[in-house]
């Protein structure tokens, strides 16, 4: 069953998981009022853009492997399991999923359109990509809702659907890694073609920072 409250209030079950440990290196367990105050402060518009920013760069990394793949490429599946086409479409239809669940409040990460022609056109990959795109970038002027939000999929195959809450900002969070994984497989099978790539595509965030320190 779904939790109502919004955020600002944790589940009884956190609490008793805090009352046990020390958070974030201090002698003694934070408060209830403390881990709200630190949820709080997370919650800011600087968190809002930088995840916006962070899907923005993945859909500029989808963009930039589309502006020079050819059709032959795009749809060859004979480097791996799947083509650099079934990647595309696969990151947009995470995209897809978390924008049509928005206005419910109800995101079905199963619910995937699974769209051939994205998979198989380079072109409708573009129309699709700019799509998603202008979406993201509608999101900088919407505010960020602090109540929670129902998310479902699939975890085993024999088995239901796991519904379970999260908020706005978890879920780009998890779009973002979960693009970046595909990135990395397409960066992968690119090169495999003979393209030359940026040596940050499909990278962790905290990798290129690692590399460059």
């Amino acid at each position: 069953m779904l939790y109502s409250q919004s955020c600002s209030r944790l589940p009884v079950c956190f609490d008793v998981l805090v009352s046990g440990f020390s958070i974030g290196g201090n002698s003694k367990p934070m408060t209830h009022t403390e881990i709200e105050q630190r949820f709080a402060g997370l919650e800011d518009e600087d968190s809002k853009s930088l995840l916006i920013g962070g899907c923005a760069n993945c859909i500029a990394q989808c963009d930039q492997i589309l502006s020079i793949i050819l059709q032959e490429n795009f749809t060859d599946d004979s480097k791996g399991s799947s083509s650099i086409g079934a990647h595309v479409r696969h990151i947009l239809d995470r995209f897809h999923c978390f924008f049509a669940g928005l206005a419910g409040a109800s995101i079905d990460y199963d619910a995937r359109k699974r769209d051939p022609e994205i998979e198989q056109n380079v072109e409708a990959a573009m129309f699709a990509l700019e799509s998603v795109a202008r979406r993201i970038e509608q999101l900088r002027s919407l505010p960020f809702c602090s109540e929670l939000i129902g998310v479902k999929e699939s975890v085993l195959s024999s088995s239901p659907a796991v519904e379970i809450n999260s908020t706005l900002e978890r879920e780009l969070m998890g779009l973002i890694t979960h693009s970046i994984h595909h990135l990395a497989i397409i960066a992968l099978l690119a090169k495999s073609f003979g393209y030359q790539m940026d040596s940050d595509f499909g990278k962790a965030p905290s990798t290129i920072a690692y590399e460059r320190a």
